[in-house]
């Protein structure tokens, strides 16, 4: 289903980031700064990977939503497996790396050709609405998954709120809201193209409130939608990296796809209101 876009959604949605960071809005090399708030809201949670290893007192390895196939593989959509080791922290920056390295996996038990990062914050950090934001940057390639997304606390399937989701065949953003009940899934979805994610730092957000999301890149508004299906329950983040297995959406990796490549984030910052 198309999204609806609103003018009126949109207006208010430019004045509302008007305190983002500067150098976010246009996309610094870098992307690092101290974090400010977006006006009428507060700084709730944020990780700005400045370590030397990823911090689990905000985030898991391990896979715990509805769908997946084990706690280290998400399902048959995908070709990669999720190791530790290709959770990275260097320079600042998380790098979230995927590899053509089989492993054998065992949760569940297989063996997968290829290997990705993955971080999420449930059981760690988890609220309901607000401005949710990273910058990152995406790795370019046939057949690469990279994503930023929100899951239900509650271990419930739908609602997920897909904030940045690069799929490198043919090389196009998704953003976007599932909602309604299984198997009744309804997808309210936006592709963009010509982003240029792959080349640069940018920043990717999403403006949650009730009845309404909005989704923004480098501040500016891309799409919203409104509605009885938006979801009103606490949410968490997911990051993750990973190859596309199927035949649709261009396909999974060929010879041409780079390995190993890596989703790079420069933080992750979340917000609410005052």
């Amino acid at each position: 289903m198309k999204l609806r876009i609103l003018g009126a959604a949109v207006l208010f949605l430019t004045a509302s980031l008007t305190s983002v960071p500067a150098q976010a809005q246009a996309a610094s090399p870098t992307c690092t700064s101290a974090p400010q708030r977006p006006a009428g809201m507060r700084l709730s949670w944020h990780d700005e990977f400045g370590g030397q290893a990823l911090d689990r007192r905000s985030w898991s390895t391990v896979m715990d939503f509805p769908g997946r196939a084990g706690g280290h593989y998400h399902n048959t959509s995908y070709g990669s497996y999720a190791v530790d080791e290709n959770v990275v922290l260097s320079d600042g920056k998380l790098r979230l790396v995927t590899d053509n390295k089989p492993v054998v996996g065992t949760d569940p038990a297989g063996t997968y050709q290829y290997t990705e990062g993955f971080i999420s914050s449930h059981d760690k950090f988890f609220q309901t609405y607000g401005y949710w934001e990273i910058c990152a940057k995406f790795p370019a390639g046939k057949g690469l998954w990279p994503a930023f997304w929100l899951i239900p606390q509650d271990r419930s399937w739908p609602p997920e709120i897909d904030v940045a989701e690069w799929f490198g065949s043919i090389e196009s953003m998704h953003s976007g809201l599932a909602s309604g009940t299984w198997p009744d899934v309804r997808w309210d979805s936006h592709w963009a193209t010509g982003l240029n994610p792959t080349t640069g730092w940018h920043t990717y957000g999403v403006l949650w409130s009730p009845g309404r999301i909005a989704f923004t890149v480098d501040g500016k508004p891309t799409s919203t939608i409104t509605g009885a299906q938006v979801p009103d329950k606490p949410m968490y983040v997911v990051l993750n990296s990973g190859t596309w297995a199927n035949p649709d959406r261009g396909g999974p990796p060929d010879p041409t796809t780079p390995f190993p490549n890596s989703f790079d984030i420069d933080y992750v910052r979340t917000y609410q209101s005052k």
